[in-house]
């Protein structure tokens, strides 16, 4: 079953917000994955402070104080051991967070073949223009450029 990408916020914040009045804390990209309509639980760092969060359900975690010198999360790192090499310097090539390795690693290891991976976003005008990384086996994959108006109804929320 596919997973999803989702945000977790974190207790630490950025340096371009120390100086906000209102505090704005820092929040990091997180890829679950789900069985029978729940999240997998996991241990994960916060890409900022090192923070470690206990994820269980989308958009939530625990903080687990005391334990930011741990080495039992995934890096970066240990997920491109179990990926070919091209798909590595493709995701090495758009600077992908851990969440987008993690979210190719779990489609090869469950053959959802044709699966698509944003791997960069910008907004261009009043457009929203996407990288999209589609996996059709281990060793073939497609990069290809998609742009998606917003304001126009009815445009797929696909690559969201």
């Amino acid at each position: 079953m596919p997973g999803v990408k989702h945000l977790i916020e974190c207790h630490c914040v950025l340096k371009i917000y120390k100086k906000n009045e209102k505090i704005q804390y820092h929040k990091f990209p997180v890829y679950s994955r789900i069985e029978e309509n729940k999240v997998i639980p996991k241990i994960v760092k916060c890409n900022n402070c090192e923070s470690v969060h206990y994820v269980f359900d989308i958009c939530k975690s625990e903080l687990r104080p005391n334990k930011d010198q741990t080495s039992v999360t995934l890096d970066i790192e240990d997920i491109s051991l179990s990926l070919n090499d091209k798909i590595c310097k493709v995701l090495d090539k758009y600077k992908c967070d851990i969440s987008t390795y993690e979210h190719v690693q779990d489609i090869i290891e469950e053959s959802r073949w044709g699966e698509n991976v944003v791997l960069k976003r910008d907004i261009i005008g009043d457009n929203e223009n996407v990288k999209i990384l589609t996996i059709h086996s281990e060793d073939s994959i497609k990069i290809q450029n998609k742009t998606l108006n917003p304001t126009v109804l009815g445009v797929s929320n696909e690559w969201r």
